[in-house]
Formats: structure tokens, C-alpha cells, sequence
């Protein structure tokens, strides 16, 4: 039986350093009823722990069907094209109704490519739409690992929410000062503490849809003794992040004129861009950006008495606070 999609279908990005419990995690949340309307690309096969699901197929397809109700699929070919396939089989009545998809990456990889296809391909966009970054982050090692490689840092950084993996095999002083460790490369996203007990709460608190109040964290709790202006964390590697509350509706043209500048003048050293920001026309927009790549702004239904104010937050690499308030004029937050 054929199944009407009722709107895009929310992707998200499950990233995280080598070691890290990303394998272990995924492999608790397919067998999990609360994940069973998921589909998960594995986005490198034979690098991730789920293969003795994979391994066995009867067919040539990629994806098969778990015992949680869950799909699995080994990315074959190029990520739009595997989510063109899922998509149009799942219409087809092919293959069970998903209603996200979660796409894990090896644990080298830089993610903001990945982003960029998710957050602004067209082909992808007629059917999808960009949910957000999960990030592992190891209890037992972490704090090393941050320390010592740049693509760990990195993917904590741009993450929207951050898992935090082997809290049991950690004791409490360890793991409150990963918490600090995390918070000064992420001050916006929360944290969670996942395990094998808190399995069936861990899939909607790490993959429902993007929290206004989440995102705007730090903004918050800092904005009100410093007024509106941006609020800087600064991490390792040249990597910093700024928080611009918005003062101010955003029009087009100003967001026209901002993109064009980020595109020029920061580029490559643009890792991620997110926010929500009020339009003049009312609406509350997710907004999306990697390098030189932007998505198109979305709007995004929040309920009544949830933050309804607009934020942006940028993370930029080997840039000076002159040239990201530079860069942030257009916006006139």
C-alpha cells in the first residue's frame, strides 16, 4: 500500500570520535520500540557494529527490516541517492513508514559535508529536511580525545545535542569534568547521559525535532546582565563560537545580504551556522548554514509558552571577533 508523506521527513546526523560509544548507542536504540519508526544509514559499511544485521541479506537490496520494527541500510551509493531510494519505496509501500532518518558517519569524519547535503541539496530538500547533529562524547576518554584531536572538538562543537556515553565505567569527578570540557566547546547544546537503562527515553530526547530553548541556551542564561551582543566561547584549534540574541525582526533582503557576505568573506572557515530567527513576517525560521552553504530558512512551529524569541549561533574557524561582527551587519540583530 502506497504512503503519503504528510511533510518532509526530519534527517539527522549521528557523528561522533572513534571510540566514542556511537556504535554501541545505535546499536541499543534499533532495538528500541521507541525507535521503530526510524530508518538508519549506515553511511560506511563495515565500520560500525550493527554489519551482523546487514551481513545475511537474502537479496541485493541495502535495507532490511529489524525485529524492533527499525530499518537499517548500508549506503551503497551516494547519500542522495540512498535517500531518494528509502523515500520512494517507502511511498511505494515497499519497505514500513519511517518517520526520521539518522545518518552515522565514520568516526573521522569531518561532518560538515554531510551537513551541507542534508541542510541545502535540492533533490533532497523535495523530501527531507535537516533535523540536526547528535554528538558522542566518551565519559571514560573523553577529555583526552578533545584535547588531542581536532575532528573530536569539531563535531562536538557544531552538535545539537551531545550523548554522553560509559558514564558507568566513570566515576562522578571524571564525568562532571567532561560536562565542563563539553559545555566550553558546546555551551548551547544539552547533554545527556545514555545507557543500556535509559534506552527507550535516549531515541526521542536525542532525535525529536530542534527545541528553540535548546539552541538559544547560552543566550539566555548571559544575554540579560550583558544586554543584547554576542557572547563568545572560545575553543581549541582557532575554533569559536559566538551567541547573537535578535533584537529585531529579519527581512529577506537583510538575510539575502548576509548569506552573500558569509559566502565571500568567511567560507571554509564557516564550520556551522544554526539559529532561529524571527521574520518580519512573523514566522519563527530554523536557519542552516555550512561554509558556503546555505539552506533554505524554514519555519518551525513552537508551542505557547516555549521561547519565542530569535538567536543565531556561528561557529568559525581562524577568525577574529572583528571579521564575525563584521559578518553579522547584514543581520543587524
Amino acid at each position: 500500500m502506497a504512503v503519503t508523506a504528510a511533510g518532509p521527513l526530519p534527517v539527522y546526523l549521528l557523528t561522533g570520535f572513534l571510540g566514542s560509544g556511537k556504535t554501541t548507542l545505535l546499536s541499543r536504540l534499533v532495538r528500541s520500540p521507541r525507535f521503530a519508526d526510524t530508518a538508519v544509514i549506515i553511511n560506511e559499511f563495515g565500520e560500525i557494529g550493527l554489519d551482523h544485521m546487514l551481513v545475511g541479506r537474502a537479496d541485493d537490496s541495502d535495507v532490511v527490516l529489524l525485529d524492533s520494527g527499525c530499518l537499517c541500510c548500508a549506503a551503497t551509493s551516494s547519500l542522495q541517492d540512498t535517500l531518494e531510494s528509502l523515500y520512494y519505496r517507502r511511498q511505494r509501500g515497499e519497505i514500513p513508514a519511517f518517520t526520521r532518518v539518522v545518518v552515522e558517519t565514520s568516526g573521522l569524519a569531518d561532518p560538515c559535508p554531510v551537513i551541507n547535503t542534508l541542510a541545502a541539496d535540492p533533490l533532497i530538500a523535495r523530501h527531507y529536511r535537516f533535523g540536526g547533529v547528535v554528538a558522542t562524547a566518551d565519559a571514560l576518554h573523553g577529555m583526552v580525545t578533545l584535547d588531542a584531536y581536532r575532528e573530536a572538538s569539531t563535531q562536538i562543537a557544531i552538535a545539537d545535542r551531545i550523548a554522553l556515553t560509559k558514564t558507568d565505567l566513570a566515576d562522578e569527578a571524571a564525568i562532571e569534568a567532561l560536562r565542563s570540557a563539553l559545555r566550553g566547546y558546546n555551551a548551547s547544546a544539552p547533554i545527556r547521559a545514555v545507557s543500556p537503562d535509559t534506552v527507550d527515553e535516549d531515541a526521542p530526547a536525542l532525535f525529536d525535532g530542534l527545541r528553540p530553548e535548546h539552541l538559544d541556551a547560552a543566550v539566555l542564561t548571559a544575554a540579560a546582565p550583558l544586554a543584547a551582543g554576542p557572547l563568545a566561547h572560545v575553543l581549541r584549534y582557532g575554533i569559536v563560537s559566538y551567541a547573537f540574541p535578535q533584537s529585531r525582526p529579519v527581512g529577506w533582503e537583510d538575510y539575502a545580504r548576509w548569506t552573500r557576505h558569509m559566502q565571500r568573506h568567511i567560507g571554509d572557515r564557516l564550520l556551522r551556522a544554526k539559529g532561529l530567527l524571527r521574520w518580519t513576517d512573523g514566522t519563527l525560521r530554523a536557519v542552516h548554514g555550512v561554509r558556503h552553504v546555505f539552506a533554505t530558512p524554514e519555519p518551525v512551529t513552537v508551542p505557547e509558552g516555549v521561547w519565542q524569541k530569535g538567536a543565531m549561533v556561528l561557529i568559525v574557524q581562524d577568525l577574529s571577533s572583528e571579521d564575525v561582527d563584521e559578518a553579522m551587519r547584514p543581520l543587524d540583530l
